[in-house]
């Protein structure tokens, strides 16, 4: 029985290959009708934020709701430059949306706040009404602190025309404003064959706003790379006459950080509709899971909805041509997505999910999708833990399960076998009480037919980790566009976190 040192000890994964205005909705008043307010100084009848008529309390008595919010709850990495803004369920009464917009108090009816309201961020303007005035909108006065917590408020005292007051205070838990810093993110594009595709134009925008430089292309190798850009989620466009345009997104998260996006395979544009279907299955016994609900989009934009059935199949019928992100949703899984394409009908597109993580638990999901030409049968994993004196190694691979020290436990959960057939395939390793990893692949052929197999595989490891506060913590890795063998995929430490590692050698197990 071996002890470890949580300081010391760390486990290496090899992957082998085989607002305050006046209320409209009180009584007329002493001073008259809307008119006489105006002579008051009351303000403009026009405009969000304007008082713009007593409303009359009729037929309708359903209190409104605040139906969403953006920034979304919760979600990181948002522009110090953002807006907030927020739906309502029904059309309101725009002179009872104000806010702030002389000091920090929190005076006004919506109110974004850093310091849990007991003060507020001073905004540029009254609220912009929009969408029937369904939806409102403030912008701050100044840029929002980086790295930051914000919440928002939206305070009893709106209504909707027929003076319907929001049941209760609404406040969201809040958003987190990207930490300050920069970065790089590359990545590479391929044609259907699997051959590099130089000449892609490749732009980049955060937040919906393009960036300076605003884009790149591919050189003759299919690969791109873009610096200096500030941290935050990106989405990249990339274009090419007679090719399909596509889009994907991704986080650019720490100061320094090189970010390798998934390698894009771009399809002609003569490409047909069709129908998408593939197989959902547990990430660990292998199973196909029912009842999971499935959505697509393209481009970020919503397609359409399916459910996987008592043998976990699903379909899209009628996609139009090109790369959607389908997300899948269930309970005791951790929410996932992946992508899938449609030229013509495409079968044999399948995923695996994982069951939700107690805490220290981490599970990692090596995956490959089936290519043409095939150039990934078997992936396998080892794991390996070093012994607390230095003096060896015990480890963990295909068939094979260890328990280490005070009962903690990894094993290989599942070991996709090309006895079972032809890819997509996954393995799946579970590391209960994690102290740290370090994930890589290797394959001994060290040839140079052997050596362009990894890259063109388009294999992706996943890792899902409960830290015990955040469950489940999400990261993914793609297969480097470089010539090689053995890669070298990300570090972990329980104090400092994920470090992609991302590179390729040619060395033996």
């Amino acid at each position: 029985m071996y002890s470890f040192k949580k300081n010391k000890s760390f486990l290496p994964l090899v992957i082998i290959p085989l607002l305050l205005v006046m209320n409209n909705c009180s009584d007329r008043s002493e001073y008259g009708d809307a008119s006489d307010y105006e002579k008051l100084g009351a303000g403009a009848t026009t405009g969000a934020g304007a008082t713009t008529g007593a409303c009359t309390n009729g037929e309708d008595t359903t209190a409104p709701t605040v139906s969403s919010a953006s920034p979304t709850d919760n979600s990181t990495y948002n522009s110090v430059a953002t807006t907030v803004a927020v739906t309502f369920s029904e059309k309101m009464e725009t002179g009872t949306v104000t806010t702030n917009t002389s000091d920090t108090t929190c005076s006004g009816s919506f109110q974004l706040s850093s310091d849990n309201f007991t003060s507020c961020i001073k905004m540029s303007a009254g609220p912009v009404a929009s969408d029937n005035d369904t939806i409102f909108t403030i912008t701050p006065a100044s840029s929002l602190s980086a790295a930051t917590t914000y919440k928002t408020k939206i305070t009893t005292s709106v209504k909707d025309i027929s003076c319907n007051t929001l049941g209760s205070a609404y406040t969201y838990n809040g958003f987190i404003t990207s930490p300050s810093g920069s970065g790089t993110i590359q990545g590479s594009v391929k044609e259907a064959d699997g051959s590099a595709l130089s000449g892609v134009k490749v732009s980049f925008s955060i937040y919906g706003s393009t960036v300076t430089p605003d884009d790149t292309t591919t050189d003759s190798n299919g690969d791109y790379s873009l610096s200096s850009l500030g941290l935050g989620e990106y989405t990249l466009t990339y274009s090419k006459s007679d090719y399909l345009t596509e889009i994907q997104s991704d986080t650019l998260e720490t100061d320094g950080q090189t970010l390798t996006v998934g390698t894009i395979t771009q399809l002609l544009d003569n490409c047909t509709s069709g129908t998408i279907s593939g197989n959902i299955t547990d990430a660990v016994t292998g199973d196909n899971v029912s009842s999971v609900d499935l959505k697509a989009y393209k481009g970020g934009t919503y397609v359409k909805s399916t459910t996987t059935n008592n043998d976990g199949e699903y379909s899209f019928s009628n996609m139009t041509p090109g790369w959607h992100d389908v997300y899948s949703s269930k309970n005791g899984y951790i929410d996932e997505n992946f992508w899938a394409y449609s030229c013509g009908n495409q079968s044999g597109q399948d995923n695996s999910i994982s069951t939700t993580l107690g805490t220290d638990l981490m599970r990692i999901v090596l995956k490959w999708p089936k290519t043409s030409p095939v150039t990934a049968r078997d992936l396998d994993s080892f794991l390996y833990s070093p012994w607390d004196n230095g003096s060896g190694w015990d480890t963990i691979y295909y068939g094979g399960n260890k328990s280490y020290a005070s009962g903690d436990t990894v094993t290989l959960d599942k070991d996709d076998k090309p006895s079972v057939g032809s890819p997509p395939g996954d393995e799946t390793i579970t590391i209960n009480k994690v102290r740290s990893v370090h994930n890589y692949t290797d394959d001994a052929y060290n040839t140079d037919a052997k050596k362009t197999n990894f890259k063109n595989s388009k294999a992706k490891v996943k890792v899902y980790y409960n830290d015990g506060g955040n469950c489940c913590t999400k990261k993914k890795y793609y297969v480097p566009n470089d010539n090689g063998t053995l890669w070298y995929v990300f570090t972990f430490d329980k104090d400092t976190g994920f470090t992609a590692s991302d590179n390729m050698t040619n060395d033996s197990p």
